[in-house]
């Protein structure tokens, strides 16, 4: 079995969620973990697989990563997306904003994941947030599941000879 050349660019701010998971990503699969200044330094383009991935900010992914897609000339072709967040079920809508700059570049979005985060934006602080202590062990092997199905259904340049 040959190892896809894999980048997993996340940014975590406020209990650093996607942190969590964006490290068992990157340990699971022997993927390259980035912060998004981290990823500036980078050439994409050396990479077969990119994950994209933060925490929700006001139902969309957080505009640094947002800005990054949208000026990064090197993305490659496949992706997947991914997010933290106190409804995770709602990340069709969560994952719109990327989703569309992603596609707007002719990318191929692979798929999508949204993990439950702790989230104590807002009015939620006063209560003590909500999924307070998510992601858990649970949340975190499905996200690694997930990262690496994704990678097995990315074909390497050897197997494409």
């Amino acid at each position: 079995m040959t190892v896809i050349k894999l980048a997993i660019i996340h940014i975590s701010v406020h209990h650093h969620n996607t942190y969590k998971v964006a490290e068992a990503r990157g340990v699971a699969t022997g993927g390259t973990v980035l912060t998004v200044d981290e990823a500036k330094k980078v050439d994409l383009s050396e990479y077969a697989l990119v994950g994209f991935g933060s925490g929700i900010f006001f139902s969309s992914h957080h505009p640094a990563l947002l800005r990054f897609v949208r000026e990064h000339d090197t993305i490659p072709n496949k992706v997947f997306l991914f997010s933290t967040a106190g409804l995770p079920s709602l990340h069709w809508i969560w994952h719109r904003l990327l989703r569309k700059a992603l596609q707007k570049k002719g990318i191929q979005i692979l798929g999508e994941a949204s993990y439950p985060g702790w989230d104590t934006v807002g009015l939620l602080r006063w209560i003590g947030g909500i999924q307070r202590g998510h992601p858990n062990e649970k949340d975190v092997s499905a996200a690694t599941q997930f990262a690496l199905r994704m990678a097995a259904s990315t074909p390497t340049e050897s197997s494409l000879a």
